[in-house]
């Protein structure tokens, strides 16, 4: 048994791609009244702190939070690895969560992971590279005063609104886009099947990225504890009811599609079977004409009617009435 590339328990290996991001550390440190930013760690038990760890190449710059802050060496194991399954923990006197999710940069949907650490009063974020997708939280510092004011969770709260809010930009982007194809595929036009499919795959992913982060909050906000102040449960009930929202919008959505693709096929079964069934009835007409092409094109030696001087013009004129007569049968019954 080959045990070379088993990484023992409490390893500090970062497992990513982002090897050539420096690891940083933003340190907002704030209360009602005023906020500073620093790239220091000092901890004062009078203000509350958001520390934002950007690339996580640099182990040693990362396990010193330890020094500072209790965090236990398999959180910040699972901080290293970056292939974790979303969830939010509560480990004692902390909140663990990891969380996958979708953002949009200029247009694009762009996947991102973080990992986070809440204490009583100090949240940690942990990120390979920039993340982009946190920058109102400087305007928010800023200008929302009650940011300021409510305790730690508060925090916690807005970074899951944010990501919540991303989602649903991006599921008004695929809704609207399965719109299109629905009109395309009710008035029976042909629609690019890859392109369906790139939406049926972009609403999988964000299915599987809301509802674990639903199911996952939805488990610890059950739990009571004191890291989750009772005045902020009201924005954590109604960011929960946007999830499950949306969760069910993105269900109606899978189904509605399955219902769109299955349209389109008996579209295009329908479609080739009028294409069979013209054809069909073309091959039909013809059957008679060339059963009197063979009959009058035999060799007999005596037919008399061959040596007749309109016998062409008679038999063109049969042929057509025969014609004529089998479409107007065919249109009788419908059937063209």
């Amino acid at each position: 048994m080959n045990l070379s590339p088993y990484i023992k328990p409490k390893s500090m290996i970062y497992t990513g791609e982002h090897v050539n991001v420096p690891t940083t550390m933003t340190h907002y440190t704030y209360n009602e009244k005023v906020m500073h930013v620093t790239q220091t760690l000092e901890s004062d038990p009078q203000f509350k702190h958001y520390i934002q760890v950007t690339g996580l190449s640099d182990v040693s710059k990362i396990e010193a939070l330890r020094q500072i802050y209790p965090i236990d060496s398999l959180v910040l194991e699972d901080v290293l690895n970056v292939n974790q399954r979303t969830k939010i923990e509560i480990k004692g006197s902390y909140v663990f969560a990891v969380l996958n999710f979708e953002y949009l940069l200029k247009g694009e949907v762009k996947d991102a992971y973080m990992s986070l650490v809440m204490f009583e009063n100090t949240l940690i974020t942990f990120h390979e590279t920039e993340p982009l997708f946190l920058s109102p939280l400087k305007s928010l510092f800023e200008e929302h005063k009650e940011l300021r004011e409510r305790s730690i969770d508060y925090l916690f709260f807005q970074i899951l609104d944010i990501i919540t809010d991303n989602h649903l930009d991006i599921f008004d982007i695929l809704d609207e886009q399965i719109n299109h194809f629905e009109e395309s595929i009710i008035e029976n036009e042909n629609i690019k099947q890859d392109e369906f499919y790139l939406i049926r795959k972009g609403m999988l992913d964000l299915k599987n990225k809301v509802t674990p982060t639903f199911e996952q909050l939805d488990k610890v906000m059950s739990r009571k504890h004191d890291l989750f102040k009772t005045d902020n449960q009201p924005y954590y009930d109604d960011l929960m009811d946007h999830l499950q929202r949306l969760d069910n919008r993105i269900m109606q959505s899978r189904e509605q599609m399955r219902n769109l693709l299955d349209l389109d096929m008996n579209n295009q079964s329908t479609k080739m079977n009028k294409i069979m069934a013209t054809l069909t009835l073309f091959s039909a007409i013809f059957i008679p004409l060339s059963f009197l092409t063979g009959f009058f094109g035999m060799n007999f030696i005596h037919f008399g009617i061959l040596g007749y001087k309109d016998a062409v013009l008679i038999f063109s004129i049969m042929c057509a009435l025969i014609m004529i007569g089998m479409v107007l049968f065919f249109k009788r019954k419908k059937w063209l």
